[in-house]
């Protein structure tokens, strides 16, 4: 997966798992999400867009690895369902870099319902 594709559907899926918790919870009398906060809101160092709603980070902690290699297989075998009957040989040669990135991205959750 591409580390583009990996953020945007990480933080599309946040966001509607908390839709979808806000919707659940309020039968239940509790409530998730962007609600309003009442009290210390600066003491508790909580940051609010220009809307006054809350503003949660998603914070991302990513090992990225990059393989390069040359792999050569070769067998002999008869494969049917979960059994395999045969013999098989393989030689693996790599090589590899490890970067890590941290990054957070500043995100308004969805309005809790009720």
């Amino acid at each position: 997966m591409e580390l583009q594709e990996f953020i945007k559907t990480a933080l599309t899926e946040i966001v509607a798992g908390v839709a979808e918790a806000s919707e659940q919870s309020e039968p239940l009398g509790g409530s998730v999400g962007s609600m309003k906060l009442y009290g210390y809101t600066k003491e508790n160092k909580v940051i609010t867009n220009n809307n006054d709603k809350p503003i949660a980070m998603v914070e991302f902690d990513i090992a990225l690895t990059e393989v390069s290699g040359t792999d050569t297989k070769g067998g002999i075998g008869v494969y049917l369902g979960a059994v395999g009957l045969g013999s098989q040989g393989a030689s693996h040669g790599e090589t590899s870099s490890h970067s890590r990135i941290k990054f957070s991205v500043p995100v308004v959750l969805p309005d809790a319902k009720g």
